[in-house]
Parts: structure tokens; sequence; C-alpha cells
């Protein structure tokens, strides 16, 4: 069966961590080597988006019986909640560790890439939450699922992005990525939300991405939890340079392709 999405406009505001330019440091903040402890860095700045919210990504098909280990080399499976989402330890479990919202802070629909499983019933998912690369159990009896066919690799040392299809390089480019002081976190994550800016000449330029991934030094920032994207800029020299909050600039004119082909639950693997 086919779901196919409805589309709603809604206006809200894109709550990430790296956007603008670097902020005031808090009080004690040093420059290291190595991430510094979480800081909480507050800005009155924001800005408006128009955010697609979909029932299903680009009208894939719902899945049931398939498990992370049987879908086709180079493909993700993924959950899509139609509730609140309890998150276990592990499988059988009676007392969440978590419980996700229906809906992300930009109203997208909630969405969980399986790393394992299911396996009666259970499947291990990456989880949006700190700290990054954690991971937690769900009952998929409630949920449905659907196949995501590509992936982004971010490659931290040689500030570049590549986006896979069915393994195949798509896309390449150069990127800006975050500061010593306020670094792109490594990891395994996915995206969460895709949206287009009211404004693209916004330092978000015209499309960003939320991923699952959090900051390592900032732990709110417009009111979110140091939320990591990808997004355009209207600093298109700071692409190549360690120049934000920790977020991912392109340019605008890839951002744009990016945005055309790539749905929430797509994979993102950011290496140093």
């Amino acid at each position: 069966m086919v779901i196919r999405p409805s589309r709603v406009l809604v206006l809200l505001v894109f709550l990430v961590a790296a956007c603008g330019g670097e902020p005031v440091a808090s009080p004690g903040t040093t420059t290291t080597t190595s991430p510094p402890a979480p800081t909480t860095t507050s800005t009155s700045t924001s800005f408006p988006v128009e955010v697609e919210v979909e029932s299903v990504p680009d009208d894939r098909p719902i899945f049931q019986g398939l498990s992370a280990m049987t879908v086709p080399e180079g493909t993700t499976l993924v959950a899509m909640a139609s509730g609140e989402v309890e998150v276990y330890e592990s499988p059988g479990d009676t007392t969440p560790i978590h419980v996700l919202p229906a809906e992300t802070i930009l109203g997208t629909v909630t969405v969980l890439s399986i790393v394992q499983g299911p396996i009666d019933g259970w499947a291990e998912v990456l989880l949006p939450v700190r700290p990054n690369d954690a991971t937690g159990w769900i009952d998929t009896s409630e949920m449905s699922m659907f196949v995501v066919e590509g992936r982004v690799v971010i490659n931290l040392s040689e500030r570049s992005l590549i986006y896979f299809e069915n393994e195949e390089v798509v896309l390449e480019t150069a990127i800006a990525i975050g500061t010593n002081r306020n670094p792109t976190p490594t990891g395994s994550f996915f995206v969460t939300d895709t949206v287009t800016l009211a404004d693209p000449n916004s330092p978000w330029g015209p499309h960003a991405f939320g991923l699952s991934a959090r900051s390592d030094t900032i732990t709110e920032y417009n009111g979110g939890d140091g939320i990591i994207g990808i997004h355009g800029t209207n600093r298109p020299s700071s692409v190549g340079q360690a120049a934000s909050l920790g977020c991912i600039r392109l340019p605008n004119d890839v951002i744009t392709q990016l945005h055309e082909r790539i749905p929430i639950g797509t994979p993102v693997e950011i290496v140093a």
C-alpha cells in the first residue's frame, strides 16, 4: 500500500545550534582541542521557516515484515510514529527510558532510524536525544515503516559532504563545519526535519535539514536543544572553513538540490 503525503505549510522557528555566527562565549568557556563541557548559549535572533509536514516522505510505500537485515544493501529501514513513542532500554521492558512526542518541534512526524530488528515486534533505533549515538528499543506494533535509499557522509577533516543513492555518488560538495570552540559532533545520525526558509537570504539559506545530532558544547539555542543541522548560508565565503556553531553549511545551490532528494529518516554519518 502506498500512502501519499499531505503537505501543510506552517510558520515556525527553526531551532538549531549552528546558524548565524559565533555567539559570545559563556563565562569560563575556553577553546580546546577536545570538546569542552556543554554550556548554555542563548540568542534573541530567530528566523521563521515554512515546514513541509508529510505523513510519508516522497510517496514512499509502507512496509511490514521487513527488518534492518533484510532491506536491500545501501538502504535504511525507518519507523514512523502514529503517536507518542515509548523507548525502552531492552526488548520487553515495561518502564520507558524516554517518551518521544509524535512530532518534532517543527511539526514533522517523528521518525526513527532502525539499526536492529524488528525482532518479535521490537526494534533498536537511533534516538534524537542526548547523548549522541544513543539507541533504545521500541515496540513496532504501533509504528509504520518505510525504506530510505540514500545516505549522507560528512568528513570533517576533508570538509566535504557526499550524498549516495543505492551506493552511487550523486553529489559531493565542500562544506563549512564547526569551530574548535563549538565543533561539529561525530557519529551516526539521521534527518529529522526538512524545511524551506521563508527568506532564502537568511543565515540558513533557502533550505535546511534538522538532524538527530546535538551539539557537544551548546545545550540551548533559540529555545532548542542545541540541534545540529545541514543548511545553506548567506556567507558563501565561509564554505570550506571552520566557521559555524556546529552545523554544516553548504552552498545554496547544493542545499537546494539535496532538499529535492533527501527525505526525513535519511542516515547521516559524520566522521572526523
